[in-house]
């Protein structure tokens, strides 16, 4: 029996996620458990395995485009299934799809068009010479007064000639359009810019001290020396922060339900800048880890964090945030 790919949960939050990349092509042989695509959620990135041995038989969903969890993406085809019941199965994924986007009248990319395509005009012949555009000269230099293109006019005048209120009119409609374009946030960068406008909301304070690093130096060359790992300065605050949260553990806390919630646990992100946007990968338990732990844990999730490779759990469970200025 034809099995359906779902758009997956990867957490609490996630509402939403995108299609990095199909692994397999449509009509490829796939295997259970086999990973036929990456998706995106807006933290992490994540590989989908097939659920069942067959073929892909439909893609649903093409790369970039986003689509609600547990939307169907794919449908695999059994070994033995009958091709009616596949592409039933198709039909029926393909308008569960439509009804999750809320867009049953549009054709999403990856879905056949529900009528048939508009036949394309046949194009000029080549030796057609350009039409001469009739337009009166209070018209032609109003329009490069204002730098509107006459060839996307419509003359009102005799014999369709544009006229000094064609232009009028073209100036207006031109003001009237958006001084804007809007370049769509999918995964990452998206959360970014939600994470940032919250953040204006928040009581803001700052403490600005300085502090004598000269023996967090020398114990940061002794780490690299004795354990032969490399310290990064974010490995050494993790640190200070997380011990500091085990004596307050009141600071180790968020304000949810009306209540303060004192977390168990000291899990501290960590901000990385990749080419994808901010991220802040969790060090777990970071109070209980030695130094030379947390710097470990710190240059790997940072290299994931670059590579797009992150997991999920890579990425949740945080209680505490630091970032460094450099």
């Amino acid at each position: 029996m034809p099995k359906t790919v779902i758009m997956p949960r990867l957490d609490i939050d996630m509402e939403k996620g995108s299609i990095l990349e199909w692994r397999k092509r449509e009509g490829e042989p796939v295997r259970a458990g086999e990973v036929v695509a990456v998706i995106m959620s807006e933290k992490v990135t994540y590989e989908v395995e097939s659920p069942a041995s067959g073929t892909l038989a439909k893609i649903l969903v093409e790369p970039e485009v986003e689509v609600p969890i547990g939307t169907p993406i794919a449908v695999i085809a059994e070994e033995g299934d009958r091709p009616e019941d596949v592409e039933e199965a198709i039909r029926e994924a393909e308008e569960e799809l439509r009804r999750a986007l809320g867009r049953a009248a549009t054709v999403m990319p990856g879905l056949p068009p529900t009528a048939a395509p508009t036949p394309r005009p046949a194009p000029p012949p080549p030796t057609a010479k350009p039409e001469r555009i009739k337009i009166t000269p209070v018209a032609r230099k109003l329009a490069e007064q204002y730098g509107i293109d006459i060839t996307k006019i419509k003359g009102t005048g005799p014999g369709g000639r544009i006229t000094k209120q064609d232009v009028l009119r073209a100036i207006e409609e031109l003001k009237a359009r958006p001084a804007y374009r809007e370049v769509k946030l999918t995964g990452i960068r998206r959360l970014t810019a939600e994470k940032m406008v919250r953040a204006w909301e928040a009581p803001h304070a700052s403490l600005t001290i300085e502090v004598d690093m000269e023996a967090a130096e020398a114990l940061r060359a002794q780490v690299e020396a004795e354990e032969g790992v490399r310290v990064p300065y974010d490995a050494i605050f993790i640190r200070a922060v997380a011990l500091a949260l085990r004596e307050h553990p009141e600071l180790n806390a968020t304000f949810e339900g009306g209540a303060v919630r004192i977390h168990e646990a000291v899990n501290v992100c960590f901000a990385v800048d990749t080419p994808a946007g901010l991220v802040t990968p969790v060090i777990k338990d970071a109070d209980r880890k030695s130094l030379a732990q947390v710097a470990r844990e710190v240059r790997g999730l940072a290299e994931k964090a670059r590579k797009g490779e992150l997991s999920m759990d890579d990425v949740k469970g945080g209680t505490f945030t630091i970032t460094n200025l450099g």
